[in-house]
């Protein structure tokens, strides 16, 4: 019944139509967000991209994840407005499921650009697997993403105040968006500490460092991640072990493609 009444308004015209102005918010902001960052750093600062040595990429790794798992705890704890507890056993769930899932979406998705529009959607410049379709930086940049979502639908779930998204289908819209703002923070992060991209998007609508036509793929894979996040809300035991196992999948997987 609960899902039903969901579903109900979701489809409501009128909260159909804010969803529709708040991409278009979403975007204009991300359009001036990177054409400002291409002016500051780029125009003005004089940083030229380059490729990172791969001896500098155990330094990337570590200065990226130290940057980054703070700076989304803090924003989730921000969001919940409250410190947010953390369940050890079923954030190692979130991050090896998290990490299995999108490096294989990343390697499917781009073959799919390629067979269908000719070229790559994106491609990784640093430490690049298969072509460049996917990272071995995934190895950790993708379980932090999973420590993100664990995190966001805690805050969510917390909040009453965000009763309104706290169902499947907003939480795709809003993942999907999230997903393009973190790749833009992303390349922002990469290319002011060590100019380069992370990963290049071919289109270039957003100066490459996201494109718009990847938000329709991200709705599928949000989804998907929804459905699972449902799915492992429901298991009551063995969080570790399972997340362990789809992590260490996924790490033999990267390298077997490698």
């Amino acid at each position: 019944m609960q899902n039903n009444n969901s579903l109900k308004k979701v489809l409501n015209p009128a909260y159909l139509m804010r969803a529709l102005l708040f991409f278009i918010a979403c975007y204009i902001i991300f359009w001036v967000v990177t054409h400002f960052s291409w002016w500051l750093l780029i125009e003005k600062a004089g940083i030229k991209i380059t490729s990172l040595d791969s001896q500098y990429w155990p330094e990337y790794i570590i200065v990226f994840v130290l940057f980054f798992l703070p700076l989304l705890y803090l924003f989730c704890s921000f969001v919940a407005k409250k410190i947010l507890p953390i369940h050890f056993p079923k954030l190692v769930l979130y991050m090896g499921c998290t990490f299995f899932g999108a490096m294989w979406f990343e390697i499917i998705l781009d073959t799919v650009f390629v067979k269908f529009m000719g070229e790559p959607g994106w491609l990784y410049k640093v430490w690049p697997i298969h072509q460049g379709y996917t990272s071995g930086v995934g190895m950790f940049m993708w379980p932090l993403y999973g420590f993100f979502v664990y995190c966001m639908n805690s805050a969510i779930e917390t909040n009453p105040r965000l009763v309104n998204i706290n169902n499947g289908a907003a939480k795709t819209y809003l993942y999907a968006l999230d997903a393009m703002a973190l790749e833009i923070l992303t390349n922002i992060f990469s290319i002011l500490l060590y100019s380069t991209y992370l990963f290049y998007y071919l289109p270039d609508d957003l100066l490459h460092f996201t494109t718009i036509q990847i938000f329709i793929p991200y709705l599928s894979a949000c989804g998907l991640g929804a459905a699972l996040s449902l799915f492992l809300e429901r298991l009551k035991k063995n969080h570790f072990i399972i997340g362990l196992s789809f992590y260490l999948a996924g790490v033999i997987s990267l390298f077997w493609i490698a």
